[in-house]
């Protein structure tokens, strides 16, 4: 008989908080929608191991497959972190599986990668996959993007669509999946060049409460794409601006004009800014605060994006995830990044140079958005807006959301209908099995060391 994992190590307690209280240098912690599940960072050494699998078109579960071939047993535990994982940056994720599919396409993005993505959903792309530390035990999640789709709206009211892959994926978080929708439907439209209405989403600029420095949980959902974050300022004539119970922008002109907020550009105000050092209970220390909220769209900004014309955004090639270089001195963010992707066509270009050239002298309010992502009910800024993680403090969004789809059914809800039985293009994802193929699924997993 094979030895049962919790002969040999327990797995880790798992802490529920409601909020961040724990020192994230020193704790990990996953929003999921429990809360924050932490655990202290224990560190230690690993040995990493390589299995090869194949897929046949229909199987999504392995079973036994992380267990150690020599022991039996599965031989780590998920609050392990290990200084020199090149699949992360110095050990501040755990050691989870890594999985590839096909071989040298990774299915797996640590939030730092997340940060150069177009649509950086956490929920998303994080993991494609789920593994069971008692037993060993693998389900994949690959998702499969479909560009367009052609599909009809319902003949009742026209205002759902029915899809031709299902399951469409859902959130995974923590390495648990949850029958959540995400930003995994990104449109549904009246024509192949998915232009015009968007029937599947809205965009709205809303001020809101953050749910702690850098969290802050959207009034709608689900998110499908976030454009800008602002801080706000105790001078700023909010409820003139803001409707009082929806929280909705009521004056998005005088927005633009009077707080600097570039709503008809958002990429512009992702300038480099400025940083303070507060003290932190939190954080045991310092930590690096926003010096000041406004800045010029300047030359710098440009040449940074002139050095990096012709770079294009390919999924999975871009920060550790694919470069597995480990290491804060690596530069992640050469080549392609999404704050100079102006016009969000997935390359950077003459186009966004143009773009960009057109705001210069500008003065904006920066967008705190740069360098962050976003989850299912979730939204983030790259920057601690408080020392501590209180809650409260108002900041401005603007973001997509969508209808929803039921994932098991393949049916997507509209907010807007073309009308009932009306030809439509979706852009979506959806769960695969891996096609068939010899050994073309690779699965990195550890032997620990000790310590």
């Amino acid at each position: 008989m094979v030895p049962n994992r919790l002969d040999h190590r327990p797995i880790p307690e798992r802490i529920y908080e409601p909020n961040i209280i724990h020192n994230p240098s020193t704790w990990m912690g996953i929003w999921t929608p429990q809360g924050w599940r932490v655990h202290p960072k224990r560190w230690g050494r690993a040995r990493r191991l390589v299995r090869r699998l194949s897929g046949d078109g229909k199987t999504t579960f392995f079973p036994e497959v992380l267990r150690d071939p020599r022991t039996g047993r599965v031989e780590w535990s998920d609050d392990l972190h290990l200084k020199d994982d090149s699949f992360t940056d110095e050990g501040i994720y755990p050691c989870d599986p890594r999985v590839e599919y096909p071989a040298g396409q990774p299915r797996w993005q640590v939030s730092h990668t997340l940060m150069v993505g177009p649509v950086a959903d956490h929920n998303l792309y994080t993991h494609e996959y789920t593994w069971d530390m008692t037993h060993g035990h693998l389900q994949t999640h690959f998702r499969r993007h479909v560009v367009l789709e052609q599909a009809r709206t319902d003949a009742r009211d026209g205002m759902t669509v029915t899809v031709a892959n299902r399951p469409i994926s859902t959130t995974i978080e923590g390495n648990v999946q949850y029958p959540l929708p995400n930003s995994a439907v990104r449109g549904v439209w009246a024509n192949r060049e998915k232009s015009g209405d968007n029937f599947y989403t809205r965009r709205l600029t809303q001020l809101f409460a953050m749910h702690n420095a850098v969290y802050g949980v959207a009034p709608h959902t689900p998110v499908v794409q976030c454009h800008g974050m602002w801080a706000t300022e105790p001078t700023d004539p909010l409820k003139e601006l803001f409707d009082a119970d929806s929280g909705e922008c009521i004056d998005e002109p005088r927005l633009v004009e009077q707080l600097r907020i570039p709503l008809d550009a958002p990429k512009v105000g992702m300038l480099q800014f400025a940083y303070r050092t507060g003290k932190s209970r939190v954080y045991e220390g310092p930590v690096t605060l926003l010096a000041v909220n406004e800045g010029i769209v300047n030359e710098s900004h440009l040449r940074d994006l002139q050095q990096r014309i012709g770079e294009r955004y390919v999924h999975g090639r871009v920060g550790y995830a694919f470069a597995s270089i480990g290491g804060r001195s690596a530069n992640l963010f050469d080549g392609y990044h999404t704050k100079f992707d102006l016009n969000g066509d997935g390359v950077i270009d003459e186009r966004d140079e143009q773009l960009l050239s057109a705001h210069l002298g500008r003065p904006v309010r920066y967008n705190l958005y740069g360098d962050a992502y976003f989850g299912g009910d979730w939204l983030t800024t790259s920057v601690c807006l408080t020392p501590e993680h209180t809650s409260g403090t108002p900041i401005i969004a603007n973001y997509e959301y969508g209808g929803g789809y039921d994932a098991q059914a393949g049916v997507v809800r509209l907010l807007r209908t073309p009308g009932p039985n009306k030809p439509v293009w979706v852009e979506y994802h959806y769960d695969a099995p891996a096609e068939a193929g010899e050994n073309n699924i690779v699965v990195h997993f550890y032997h620990e060391q000790g310590s």
